[in-house]
C-alpha cells in the first residue's frame, strides 16, 4: 500500500481475461464475451498494476473506502461473467391452472396465471438467454445484473395480490443460482 493513498484493494486478472481501462470505464474480456461498466465516483481511482486491477481513494471517509470495496466486487463479478457466466434456474408453481410461460423478444409472456384470462408480461434486460419449460425458466448471460435482474421481474410479474399468499401459493420462483458449475440452492 503506498503512502499518498488511505485505502486501496487490489484483484488478481486470470490469465484467460483481458483487462483494459480507459478514464473510469473498465472493460473485462473473457472466454464466454466482454463486459464493460464505467464507474463515475470522483472518490475513487483505477489502475491496472501488471496483472492487477487496483482500485484506491485518498479520502478517509468511510463511504470512500465502501466505493473501493463495491467497484472492486463489480469488477470480480464481470471477471466471473466473462469466464464461467450466470444461470438462474426458476421454477413454474401452480396448484390447479397451469401455468404457460413463452418467450417473445424481450418480453417474458405468462398466461393463464391463477386462471387469469389476461396475460402477465416480464420484461427481460441485457443481452440473457431463457430458455423454457414445462416446469422450469432457465436464465443464464454474463452479467449477474442482468441475469438476476431478469429472473425478479419474472418472479415479481407472477406475485399475487388481494390474496392470502400463504395459501395461493401458485408463482415462478428462482429455485438456484449458479456461476459456471457451481450450484447455490435458494430452498
Amino acid at each position: 500500500m503506498s503512502s499518498d493513498y488511505l485505502y486501496e484493494k487490489r484483484i488478481e486478472i486470470p490469465e484467460d481475461c483481458q483487462a483494459t481501462l480507459e478514464d473510469k470505464t473498465v472493460t473485462i474480456s473473457g472466454t464466454k464475451g466482454s463486459l464493460t461498466r464505467t464507474f463515475p465516483e470522483p472518490q475513487t481511482q483505477f489502475k491496472i498494476d501488471g496483472k492487477e486491477f487496483v482500485v484506491k481513494t485518498q479520502i478517509k471517509r468511510k463511504r470512500s473506502r465502501a466505493l473501493v470495496g463495491t467497484a472492486i466486487a463489480h469488477i470480480r463479478n464481470m471477471i466471473i461473467g466473462v469466464q464461467l457466466g450466470y444461470t438462474y434456474e426458476m421454477k413454474i408453481v401452480y396448484s390447479h391452472f397451469p401455468i404457460t410461460v413463452e418467450v417473445h423478444g424481450k418480453e417474458v409472456i405468462i398466461k393463464n396465471f391463477i386462471g387469469e384470462r389476461g396475460v402477465r408480461k416480464a420484461r427481460v434486460i441485457g443481452d440473457v438467454e431463457i430458455q423454457t419449460t414445462e416446469d422450469d425458466v432457465i436464465i443464464s448471460g454474463i452479467d449477474i445484473e442482468h441475469v438476476s435482474q431478469t429472473a425478479a421481474n419474472i418472479q415479481l410479474a407472477t406475485k399475487i395480490r388481494d390474496k392470502d399468499r400463504r395459501i395461493f401459493l401458485d408463482g415462478i420462483y428462482v429455485l438456484k443460482k449458479r456461476k459456471g458449475k457451481e450450484v447455490k440452492s435458494i430452498v
